[in-house]
């Protein structure tokens, strides 16, 4: 069967190519698409990267099919991702100065507040619980995913937790690239990906009660 392989960044330039098709016997892993790199590019070396297919992000052990796209990720380099969960308000502005660079001529934000009123009713606050282990690692699967799709230079993802009163900011999003069309993409990625998966949960909170808002699981992880 044959795959299309896409490198990026130190895997890129240790390979002399961006993109190749390779061919693998059927039922070919993840793990033999890596060996075989390896050893078609002796300066290749991927261990300890990561790996995305069909832009999602994949293990060694993942099977592949005919016609995949299997992109290898080197590891993103220290200072290039700033993520988390804070009970502290959200600098916009700072995210923005830490994401731009001379290098890159787009930098896209995205703030997300509380609004009020919504559905006609005043909100007095939301309030944000979180599943704080699971969801960094979310947070860091996002970003790689939204690295797999295109080249992007700094990114920022922050979520508030607690009490987030009307007109204050529960989410942040920046980020960096070399064009614009990439990072305006990356953005509205980034924030669909965030409410389809990140385990985090707002109640809002009126003068008659309060209540948490559902929303909807993947299809496929649904239960």
């Amino acid at each position: 069967m044959r795959i299309e392989v896409r490198l990026f960044a130190l895997y890129r330039e240790q390979a002399g190519t961006d993109r190749l098709a390779l061919e693998l016997p059927e039922g070919a892993r993840v793990r033999e698409a890596q060996k075989a790199l390896e050893e078609r590019f002796p300066g290749l070396r991927l261990e300890g990267g990561m790996a995305a297919v069909n832009q999602a992000l994949a293990g060694a052990e993942t099977p592949l099919k005919e016609g995949d796209e299997v992109a290898f990720l080197p590891p993103v380099s220290g200072g290039q991702d700033s993520y988390g969960l804070t009970q502290e308000p959200l600098d916009l502005e700072a995210l923005v100065a830490w994401a731009t660079a001379p290098e890159y001529g787009a930098v896209v934000s995205f703030l997300g507040t509380t609004r009020s009123p919504n559905r006609g009713e005043e909100v007095a606050f939301l309030e944000y619980e979180a599943y704080p282990e699971m969801a960094e690692k979310v947070m860091a699967e996002i970003l790689a995913e939204m690295r797999a799709r295109w080249p992007l230079g700094r990114i920022a993802l922050w979520h508030r937790l607690g009490r987030v009163d009307p007109g204050e900011a529960s989410i942040a999003i920046v980020v960096s690239a070399r064009h614009r069309k990439e990072a305006f993409a990356a953005c509205q990625y980034a924030i669909d990906r965030v409410k389809q998966i990140l385990p985090v949960w707002k109640k809002e909170h009126r003068k008659d009660g309060s209540f948490w808002v559902e929303g909807f699981a993947p299809e496929d992880k649904r239960l």
